[in-house]
């Protein structure tokens, strides 16, 4: 009933469904800096158990022993900032519960192909924020051949390890049909919302929040500096 750090398969009324293809995916992209340095960078993926279940309902609430029983609830954890592939520990610090979900299941083997093109694409794959959570919360699109009406779209949060290393911690994904809304959002985003995974990438390791233009971070910076000479 974990989600720690073992990607062992989930084991559901006898049947084992593996999650070891979600393990160990990197990204790497070379990126060029405002200041000319050009280097080499590693993202580090952690999917969570989003990608194979769907939140508890009423019901289910109410029939959490036979859940347990079957091997269908799972518990999240609180990841570290610093290091998403470690849990928080000692005590272990419990996120939230989820249902193990077949369908989600099964799409969970498209986030391989997420990471791939992002790796072969990554200055055309488009990054929009997530309403709500524009600091840090961003979608992107995978378009999925054998599912010529649908898109998997992918939800993250990148975190600055150091200056050749950044942690995205997968918060969920799953397919929708290419008419729904958020899927709409990315496919024909209004002008300036949507940013190429590569410029979001060198906002975070250039300490800007993803969106953030470095006009707009400059001119922070001026208002912060006055602010402080007015003290």
């Amino acid at each position: 009933m974990t989600d720690r750090n073992t990607f062992t398969p989930i084991l559901v009324l006898g049947t084992e469904y593996p999650i070891a293809h979600l393990k160990d995916l990197k990204i790497t992209l070379c990126i060029e800096f405002s200041n000319g340095d050009s280097r080499d960078i590693t993202i580090h993926t952690r999917p969570t158990n989003h990608l194979y279940s769907r939140a508890v309902s009423n019901e289910d609430k109410l029939n959490k022993a036979v859940l347990i029983s079957e091997g269908s609830l799972l518990r999240s954890y609180v990841h570290r900032e610093g290091n998403y592939q470690a849990v928080v520990d000692e005590p272990l610090k419990i996120k939230e519960e989820r249902v193990f979900c077949i369908d989600k299941w099964r799409q969970s083997y498209l986030f391989p192909s997420f990471v791939t093109q992002v790796q072969e694409n990554y200055s055309q794959v488009s990054v929009l924020a997530n309403k709500g959570d524009e600091k840090t919360c961003l979608s992107a699109l995978l378009t999925v051949p054998e599912y010529d009406e649908h898109v998997y779209l992918v939800f993250f949060h990148l975190h600055k390890v150091n200056s050749k290393e950044v942690n995205m911690m997968i918060e969920s994904a799953f397919l929708v049909e290419k008419t729904a809304h958020k899927a709409q959002k990315l496919i024909t985003p209004k002008s300036n919302e949507a940013k190429p995974f590569v410029v979001i990438v060198k906002n975070i390791l250039e300490n800007r929040k993803p969106f953030e233009s470095i006009k707009q971070s400059k001119n922070k910076y001026k208002r912060k500096k006055k602010q402080k000479q007015k003290k």
